[in-house]
């Protein structure tokens, strides 16, 4: 039986590495944000280039934003 006692943590361990934003799309996504090399998200960098802190997912996700995702990653790799 799987609970959050034996789960890993939230926090994504790629949350304040190095990033440099990701490679647009034509329609612009990912909108500056870079991708965490742990998680495949697509996250904001602070003002010193690193990850902003981020869990590994995001439940709030859209279709729209998954999609998107899918697509870049086609498109260019990781």
């Amino acid at each position: 039986m799987w609970s959050d006692a034996g789960a890993d943590p939230a926090r994504c361990p790629g949350s304040a590495t190095p990033g440099a934003p990701a490679e647009p799309q034509a329609d612009g996504f990912p909108h500056g944000r870079a991708l965490c090399p742990v998680c495949l998200r697509f996250v904001e960098l602070d003002d010193s280039s690193r990850l902003v802190e981020h869990d590994t997912s995001d439940p709030a996700e859209t279709a729209a934003e998954a999609h998107s995702r899918r697509g870049w990653l086609n498109a260019h790799g990781w």
